[in-house]
């Protein structure tokens, strides 16, 4: 049964990324002490990086191996594997200089320079994926009701879909590659990370169950958790918010 959301508040976007850092890391210890091997789909945003960077510091002084860890990403912009614009790029830049990963448990998302349309890069992504469930999806709200590659004004693609290609994304880059509601909802946990003022008519429509908004429709099996700073959840109900 897909567990109900959760938010965590807190003071400020700091606090935010610091909170979530710990709690990650901590996630991929205790899956790791299972005995499985972490499968994480990382949100290339910017809180979705910058929750990065700070696990980063942190993953030198715990129990993780990061050899250990299976790294997708959520979305990802069809231009070519060096592109300023690729998550991957960005996120691997900043975990191969510092941690030892296992190239055979890295799936970036196919670039341009492999396919020639992001259709043909979404067909193989969902061929790499095969019947993998994710361990934790992280997302980023954005400024349009975004999450990964998914807008509320884009037609949504076939309700059973694992992965579509994007060719008119309201938002530079238009062409891209993301995962659906289909793999995001059948992850065990799902974060969903948002900040600023500016979301949290956002973040209030989602609860609400506004029907264009892809965040409305996602949920966890095990875990829905919302992060958010004051600003950003200042249109909820104080008692739905965890502390």
């Amino acid at each position: 049964m897909p567990a109900p959301p959760r938010v965590l508040r807190h003071s400020g976007r700091p606090a935010l990324i610091e909170d979530a850092a710990d709690a990650f890391v901590a996630r991929l210890a205790d899956i790791q002490a299972e005995g499985r091997v972490p499968q994480i789909a990382l949100s290339g945003d910017p809180l979705g990086y910058h929750l990065l960077a700070a696990a980063v510091t942190r993953l030198a002084d715990s129990a993780v191996d990061p050899s250990r860890l299976g790294l997708w990403w959520t979305d990802d912009a069809f231009v070519p594997t060096d592109h300023p614009d690729r998550h991957s790029l960005r996120a691997l830049s900043l975990l191969g200089g510092t941690l030892h990963l296992d190239p055979a448990r890295i799936h970036p998302i196919p670039s341009s320079g492999a396919y020639a349309d992001p259709e043909a890069a979404a067909h193989q992504y969902r061929q790499e994926l095969g019947t993998t469930v994710l361990d934790i999806c992280l997302l980023e709200l954005g400024l349009l009701g975004q999450v990964a590659g998914l807008f509320p004004v884009l037609r949504p693609g076939p309700a059973d879909e694992p992965v579509i290609g994007i060719t008119d994304a309201p938002a530079a880059p238009a062409a891209r590659v993301s995962l659906c509601l289909p793999v995001i909802n059948a992850a065990r946990e799902v974060w969903i990370l948002a900040a600023g003022g500016e979301r949290a008519g956002l973040v209030a429509a989602s609860f609400a169950g506004a029907p264009n908004l892809p965040t409305a429709r996602i949920t966890g099996q095990e875990r829905t958790w919302w992060y958010l700073d004051e600003a950003a959840a200042s249109l909820l109900p104080f008692h739905a918010c965890g502390l």
